[in-house]
């Protein structure tokens, strides 16, 4: 165990916080990150309400923060508790997706984790509805808690969605004939576009807002780049991006255009003043683009897609680009989904699957699954029967050892059990990267249970907007150079020019390339240019990403997806989600498992019922002109 004197050299945490935060339960991670915070006020702020920790460390988990509590004296009933609890409960709704919870549900719930009254429950809401954090509401007739920023936010996003698709100064023109261009678009091309993809262009350069969905293979790609070409030779400015940057960078080498994530495109970035992140694009300085295409748009999430939406200048059109079949945002909300069922802004629907993607079983199977029919098994989409889950386990190993791993995704629906995330990685990390021995011995380190080695993949689990990167200047000569040793130098001793930057972004894939066993820092490279060091406090926001969650896979394409299956809780083994698997992979899929569990999923279209108010309030904003 780490000593108090090791922690204050390490990190400069007083002794006597040290020793408090120990005494109530805390590790030294927390410990750290608490003092790194508030310093020597820690003890006061916890002492006076412990649920503090709550708000500004969430993974720290209710229970432990209610164990805290009656160490230092809290009782059951203290309103501070009652309040830290409720919004515990309504924080759970918003991880799960939903943009608020259903009254009665609430209290049930509210009432089992407190293991208090629905009255002292109904009292503490009322606080808090009083000071403005929760807002109380009617959603189809039945009464809703929102936490009042998403209240809010739903609003927001319905007003200015209107505003964009009926703008009062009017839409920037087209002077020249979409239709010539399209005729040129094809032309230059060497293709040609069906009446129902040239209508689709169409209505993106006639609307305000629109909408172009469809799944695999049904042309979403082509039609964007006829949409960017369209606008930039009737010179309109364009702006294509995406909700990750891995969605981003598939646009770029799939389209040859240039994209970026909706964050850098909204210049996302960390004030000093108020010591938050802010987005530098909005409503008092909007973007400069006539045009935004977001593609990959099932992905977006209520909270991003309003802030979007504010920093449109008026007279721009916005184009969603997605597939709402789906998985919807890992953010609470289900904005494509809501926007489509409203009715009130032109979507254009893709059904037809062309000539190319006709060659493909995993095309052919993602339609099938989608229509609720089982897949077919065949060319290039396989099925490898197993029955014991360590089998499968195995089994995937193996058929993912005998490709190169630039190609090749292990996607799993869950992170814990035997053919999770977690345990797949173990058996994946030592057949592509084993332990050497003697002199080819690799260095390692082991964080949270979690081995990590010289050469591993890995993932960035969180957003972490504050993480340093540095990258060379000069790509090419950064390949000629050892990075390693040159960031180890002062910027001034380097032996190439560098530069920084900060942000590494939930989702980002990238492989170790260093790590310092005596200083238990990790090197890890990513995109091929930021190199990015994590330490004792940072390593934990790293995974193993040899096998990811299907969730995590969104936005992203692979050559040969692996995809376990078996008995998995009817919640998560749904429809979308074995869909949203299998149109990850471009050439090969391999089903390892019992086809029947996948069959199951097939059946089970359930997938992603959420809690939103978007629609409704969409509604009252189109008629209330009516009244």
């Amino acid at each position: 165990m780490v000593t108090i004197k090791e922690i204050t050299k390490i990190s400069q945490v007083t002794p006597e916080v040290t020793l408090f935060l120990r005494k109530i339960g805390l590790t030294n991670y927390y410990i750290i990150k608490i003092f790194n915070l508030v310093g020597e006020a820690a003890i006061g702020l916890t002492e006076d309400d412990p649920y503090w920790l709550l708000s500004e460390f969430p993974n720290m988990g209710f229970k432990k923060v209610d164990i805290i509590a009656k160490v230092l004296g809290v009782e059951q009933e203290d309103e501070n508790r009652l309040m830290a609890g409720l919004r515990y409960v309504l924080s759970w709704y918003i991880s799960s997706g939903h943009t608020f919870a259903k009254e009665d549900e609430f209290f049930e719930t509210s009432s089992r984790v407190l293991e208090v009254s629905y009255e002292l429950i109904r009292d503490a809401l009322e606080t808090l509805t009083f000071n403005g954090d929760i807002h109380l509401s009617m959603v189809d007739g039945e009464p809703v808690i929102y936490f009042y920023n998403y209240y809010q936010a739903e609003c927001k996003l319905a007003s200015r969605l209107k505003e964009i698709d009926e703008p009062d100064k009017g839409l920037k023109a087209i002077f020249r004939e979409p239709l010539g261009l399209i005729k040129k678009f094809e032309n230059t091309k060497n293709i040609s576009l069906s009446e129902y993809q040239k209508q689709a262009i169409l209505f993106a350069t006639r609307s305000g807002v629109s909408i172009i969905t469809g799944g695999p293979g049904t042309g979403k790609t082509t039609i964007i780049e006829a949409i960017v070409s369209i606008f930039e030779e009737s010179g309109f400015k364009v702006s294509l991006a995406a909700p990750t940057g891995r969605a981003a960078k598939r646009i770029m080498e799939t389209g040859g255009k240039y994209a970026q994530t909706i964050h850098r495109l909204l210049e996302y970035y960390f004030d000093e003043v108020s010591k938050t992140m802010v987005f530098g694009r909005n409503s008092e300085d909007p973007l400069d683009a006539d045009v935004i295409i977001v593609d990959e748009a099932s992905m977006l999430d209520l909270i991003l897609a309003k802030h979007l939406c504010e920093a449109i200048k008026d007279g721009s059109r916005l184009i969603l680009v997605g597939d709402a079949d789906q998985l919807p945002s890992v953010g609470a909300g289900s904005v494509l989904r809501d926007l489509i069922r409203s009715d009130y802004f032109h979507t254009s629907k893709l059904n037809e699957i062309y000539r190319q993607s006709q060659e493909s079983n995993i095309v052919l199977n993602a339609h099938r699954i989608n229509r609720g029919e089982y897949p077919v098994y065949e060319g290039d989409f396989h099925l490898i029967s197993l029955n014991r889950q360590e089998e499968i386990k195995k089994k995937v190993a193996e058929i993912a050892k005998t490709f190169d791993l630039n190609q090749v995704q292990v996607l799993t629906p869950v992170k814990k059990g035997i053919i999770g995330s977690v345990e797949l990685n173990k058996v994946l990390q030592d057949a592509f990267n084993p332990q050497g021995e003697g002199e080819k011995r690799k260095a390692e380190l082991i964080e949270g249970g979690h081995v990590f080695r010289t050469g591993d993949r890995v993932m960035q689990i969180q957003n972490n907007y504050g993480l340093e990167y540095k990258c060379f200047v000069d790509t090419a000569l950064a390949k000629a150079t050892n990075p390693l040793e040159s960031f180890s130098k002062s910027d001034k001793q380097a032996t190439e020019p560098i530069r920084k930057g900060k942000g590494v972004f939930n989702g980002e894939v990238g492989i170790i390339e260093g790590v310092d066993e005596k200083n238990h820092t990790i090197t890890v490279l990513y995109d091929e240019e930021r190199w990015v060091e994590y330490n004792s406090l940072t390593l934990s926001e790293l995974e193993l990403a040899y096998a990811v969650t299907v969730h995590k896979s969104q936005g992203c394409e692979f050559d040969k997806v692996i995809i376990p299956v078996s008995w998995f809780p009817p919640v998560i083994a749904t429809r979308s989600l074995i869909y949203t698997a299998i149109t990850r992979g471009k050439k090969e899929v391999y089903i390892v498992g019992d086809s029947k569990y996948l069959n199951e999923m097939v059946d089970r279209d359930k997938s992603s019922f959420r809690n939103s108010g978007l629609k409704e309030k969409l509604m009252n904003v189109y008629e209330m002109e009516n009244i």
